[in-house]
């Protein structure tokens, strides 16, 4: 609502109900001066407005249609000039004609918006009863009957129960079980929403392509809103309570009391249990085989299964797509009145909104999808032939099946065809994506401060019904539609209505002035190309997800684990005051305080169980500038290397090994500049509220607290007569008399390995004069490594088992079948063009990690490569690297090369691996940096890295007091290579070799390297350049001593 506004604008076209283009250039003057819009249209807006009692129709005459607003403006000026006035109150507002009301607005901040809706009915009058009792998912003639006398189904004839073939063969029941008078009554006392009653559908076979074989429903006793969520166990049903419980909180207020359910054991178990005493939720659960006392529950499964059987049967779709089907059937489900509210629907109990149902369309029915120009060539089809599945999450589009490719497509721009349904199963390519992620969205965030729109935002709920839709009423013939349905979107302020808003700018004399605000993109108003998603993804992380996990205060405040959160928090300010951390002071004029946050982390055992909540404040570093808040910031940390030789040679020598964690490690540093920070959230000074933080100390997120944390450990060390290793920094030796310790540092982690006990005891005490820390005993885990040891084999080894069990559960493959090798052999990744990259947001990025190559742009064939390397893992996560010290300790190598494998760039790529003890502590894979002429040149590159990776593990074992006696062998298996390395000879063949790389041959003349043939087939390195058969990666394996 703008006063500033001299017409009502829209910037939807389809919301005119009478348009009229404009043919001469006209445009309008926004309050920034360098702004102009341009007026493309005009006409009459058809809304219906709410005038504090009712619904009703409005019409807004000569609105301007204006294509780049970010938000449709209602003008008070206009309104005025119609002999309407506007009374503006605290928190609302309301548009009077004389005395009487004709619309309402509420209040947001500074901003306005009028309490509209583009329309809550259908008008498609040629749409008759068979059509939409298909539509809405073979749903009673009753109901129909009903929606239509109440006028949300316009056009369409009342009729009886029609025959329908399809509800006969899906929907015959035994006859129904009577309540009596005494359960009847009871019902009636618990029909509240704060009343919950739950059941388990499943196992359901078969599992959908996402591989969910279960689905859990909770519907709230008195609306009847029915929320689903598909798993892939029952057992995952704790975890969807506490999302269920938290986003119904979040969205209404509502505290649920009761949950009632059946004494199956994914109800009746110690996670459902503690969380429901924690949250004061009372269960109650039926008498063992009297299901009948759950009936909601068990009926509204029947309902959503019959439903589900239905449309499946009609679509002619694989029952594999039952998950699908369930889904939309929960939505349908939501916006149908029913026995109990024949008035109104669960999601206007919820919402207090009627939801529009003009865009609902047949499950299963042929259509398609417009193909953005950006993803086809100029004689490339412009539409998609697709099958209707439901209705996207988060974003205003469709959700459909390729009916080429069997591959999910999202899309807002469709043409259906709802007489034409699949028929048949989609059996061609069946390449169904597991990996379970909400889809990526494209927008900036909103300011956290903005308000939410009351009574209740249906966005909060995971699995919400259809929201209704902005846009006006789909023609007749079924053109392509704008009219978008969502599932759920994240944005506070939609509740499915446009928005008209208002942004006040400054005050002066009384007189408010408001201009318009035109940000870049808006949370939940999406305008998206066709691209194409992931079965069921967005149930499964809405279900099971990690919900513990917290990232702001203010998200704790809201969290089920807001008293660990806080403990966790109180426990942090215990030890910045310890530390004197800071003092508060007053600001000096000229200076700049830096901005602070609370980080909150749960750290698990090597089980994945939860052992500590961890709150810690950081500065935002983002803030600090050069020279200033900041100078060096440099700190080491071990490298993987360094720690795998420790480990091999304790092996060994059977060291004992044992780790400390030094507590709040980056408050010992002390700070050399002047830095001022803002009070922590939470926890201000309620005296001085005002006064800034000087820092004393190093606090985290300074860029140079780890280097004053690594400078004060190192000191330490120093004076308790250690050195520093030359070849890393953070490995530290002490030799004197009998004893023989090492110290392996990565940041607040400290290896401690020594010949007895008593040495480690002596150390740990030193540590503990200066430093508070936590001694944990044996080395058992490192760096998210397991470390298991066998002093009666004397074998040390390294796996991570549960972080790959906690992937592969994460991503969905947990299930999968044995995938042998970590690449197919007859495969070979390319990269691919800008205009063909794979345009979904799947999170393949999070999966590759940290590997460089194809993070970019990407298709099916790197995401298929991707899991399959997950996959591998999960096969083989028994495997461990071994280190046990049977063979003399010698440090040897092998180097080896793959000539112009990388077909795009046709480089070469180096593979090479140390041994030390017979156990391996060193390997790389990398891309050589220039292009090869030939595989003797590429082998020579590849000898030149192992070259240089074993003249350093040779100073770091110096360091270690294991000097080598004799040269380092590298086995090679190319003689050409071996000939050119040890002959100074000039050949024309190798004249344009790089010099560097024959700084390989110094350290062949001076006997620091030597070379060895090996043959091809006992060449270990070579798993390291390339795809192997199931067979030769088996080798590969039993080559680097690794074993369960």
């Amino acid at each position: 609502m703008d006063s500033g506004a001299s017409a009502h604008m829209c910037k939807d076209r389809d919301a005119f109900e009478e348009y009229e283009e404009v043919h001469h250039a006209r445009s309008i003057s926004s309050a920034k001066s360098d702004v102009k819009l341009n007026v493309i249209g005009h006409g009459t807006v058809k809304l219906r407005v709410w005038t504090g009692h009712a619904w009703i129709d409005a019409r807004l005459e000569n609105t301007l249609h204006v294509q780049d607003l970010s938000k449709n403006l209602f003008s008070l000026t206009a309104t005025a000039a119609r002999g309407m006035t506007v009374e503006i109150t605290r928190n609302a507002c309301v548009v009077k004609r004389g005395v009487k009301p004709v619309a309402t607005g509420r209040k947001k901040g500074f901003l306005l918006y009028l309490n509209a809706d583009y329309g809550m009915e259908c008008h498609m009058a040629e749409d008759d009863a068979e059509l939409w009792h298909r539509r809405l998912g073979h749903v009673s003639y009753g109901t129909l009957n009903a929606m239509v006398k109440d006028g949300r189904i316009k056009g369409a004839t009342m009729k009886t129960n029609v025959a329908c073939d399809v509800c006969a063969t899906s929907k015959q029941v035994r006859k129904s079980f009577k309540t009596s008078e005494e359960d009847a009554e009871t019902s009636e006392s618990l029909r509240s929403d704060v009343v919950v009653c739950s059941d388990v559908l499943g196992p359901i076979t078969p599992a959908s392509k996402s591989g969910f074989s279960y689905a859990v429903t909770f519907i709230m006793m008195k609306s009847r809103y029915v929320t689903v969520y598909p798993l892939r166990k029952n057992s995952n049903v704790p975890s969807a309570f506490k999302r269920f419980y938290q986003d119904v909180k979040t969205a209404s207020g509502t505290k649920i009391k009761v949950l009632r359910s059946d004494n199956g054991g994914e109800y009746r178990n110690a996670t459902m249990n503690n969380f429901c005493k924690a949250k004061f939720i009372k269960q109650e659960f039926t008498v063992p085989y009297n299901p009948e006392q759950n009936g909601m529950a068990e009926r509204m499964n029947r309902t959503l299964v019959e439903m589900t059987r239905c449309m499946l049967k009609e679509s002619g779709l694989e029952k594999s797509y039952w998950c699908e089907a369930l889904m939309t059937a929960a939505d349908i489900k939501n916006i149908l009145p029913n026995a109990s509210n024949k008035s109104s629907s669960p999601h206007e109990m919820v919402f207090k909104k009627v939801p529009r149902i003009d865009h609902m369309r047949v499950f299963g029915a042929q259509c398609y999808a417009h193909v953005a120009k950006e993803k086809r060539k100029k004689l490339d089809d412009s539409g998609l032939r697709c099958f209707f599945l439901g209705y996207a999450k988060d974003q205003k589009a469709y959700r459909l099946l390729d009916a080429d490719v069997g591959s999910i497509v999202i899309s807002r721009s469709v043409t259906f065809a709802e007489n034409s349904v699949s028929k048949k199963s989609i059996s061609r390519d069946t390449r169904v994506f597991d990996v379970i992620e909400e889809e990526e969205s494209v927008e900036a965030s909103l300011p956290d401060d903005e308000d939410k729109p009351a009574p209740v935002t249906e966005e909060e709920l995971r699995t919400p019904p259809l929201r209704a839709q902005n846009s006006s009423h789909p023609g007749p013939s079924d053109r392509p539609s704008d009219t978008i349905p969502t599932r759920a979107s994240s944005t506070p302020g939609r509740n499915g209505e446009e928005e008209w808003m208002v942004r006040p700018v400054r005050k002066k004399r009384g007189v408010v002035r408001y201009e318009q605000e035109f940000p870049s993109h808006r949370r939940g108003h999406f305008h998206l190309d066709d691209y194409e998603g992931d079965f069921d993804s967005f149930y499964c992380f809405s279900a099971e997800e990690d919900g513990e996990q917290a990232s702001s205060y203010q998200e704790v405040m809201k969290s089920s684990y807001k008293e660990q959160w806080l403990q966790a928090m109180k426990s942090e300010m215990k030890s910045l005051e310890e530390h004197s951390t800071w003092k508060l002071v007053d600001m000096p004029p000229g200076k700049k305080a830096l901005g602070c946050k609370w980080v909150f982390k749960i750290k698990r055992d090597p089980s994945g169980e939860i052992i500590k909540f961890k709150a810690r404040l950081v500065v935002k570093w983002f803030t600090q500038r050069p020279g200033i808040n900041y100078n060096e910031t440099f700190a080491p940390v071990a490298r993987k290397e360094s720690i795998n030789t420790v480990l091999a040679i304790a092996a060994a020598e059977d060291l004992e090994a044992e780790n400390v964690d030094v507590d709040t490690a980056f408050l010992y540093g002390e700070v050399e500049e002047e830095i001022y920070m803002d009070q922590p959230d939470g926890f201000e000074d309620e005296g001085s509220p005002n006064k800034k933080c000087l820092l004393q100390k190093a606090l985290y997120g300074t860029k140079q607290a780890a280097r004053q944390w690594n400078n004060k450990l190192s000191q330490h060390l120093v004076d308790q007569g250690f050195k520093s290793s030359t070849a890393d920094p953070c490995v530290f030796v002490r030799v004197k008399r009998e004893e023989y310790s090492i110290i392996v540092i990565y940041v607040d982690d400290l290896m401690i390995f020594c010949k007895t006990k008593e040495h480690i005891a002596g150390i740990k005490n030193s540590l503990m004069e200066d430093f508070s820390n936590k001694d944990l005993g044996d080395l058992k885990y490192c760096l998210g490594i397991e470390i298991h040891r066998k002093r009666e084999d004397g074998t040390i080894k390294m796996n991570q088992k549960a972080y790959i069990k906690r992937l592969s559960e994460k991503f969905g493959v947990e299930n999968c079948k044995d995938v042998h090798t970590p690449a197919d052999s007859n495969s070979k990744l390319i990269k691919i063009g800008q205009e063909e990259a794979f345009v979904p947001k799947y999170p393949y990025r999070e999966l590759v990690g940290e590997v460089a190559k194809f993070c970019e742009r990407y298709d099916k064939s790197h995401w298929t490569a991707a899991k399959r390397i997950l996959k591998h893992l999960k096969t083989t996560q028994d495997l461990s690297i071994v280190f046990s010290g049977i063979n003399k300790g010698e440090l040897i190598g092998f180097a080896d090369a793959n000539w112009a494998g990388d077909l795009d760039t046709r480089r070469s790529t180096t593979g090479y691996v140390f041994f030390l003890y017979g156990s391996v502590i060193s390997w790389n894979s990398k891309r050589q940096p220039t292009v090869a002429t030939s595989s003797t040149e590429a082998e020579y590159m590849s000898l030149y890295s192992a070259t240089q990776e074993a003249i350093w593990l040779r100073g770091l074992l110096k360091d270690l007091n294991y000097c080598a006696k004799n040269a380092t062998t590298i086995f090679q298996d190319n003689q050409g290579c071996i000939a050119l390395a040890k002959n100074l000879v000039y050949h024309s063949r190798t004249k344009h070799i790089d010099i560097k790389f024959h700084f390989l041959r110094e350290k062949v003349a001076s006997a620091v390297i030597a070379l060895e043939l090996k043959p091809t087939e006992e060449m270990v390195a070579d798993g390291f350049t390339k795809a192997h058969p199931r067979d030769k990666h088996g080798k590969f394996i039993t080559g680097l001593c690794m074993a369960v």
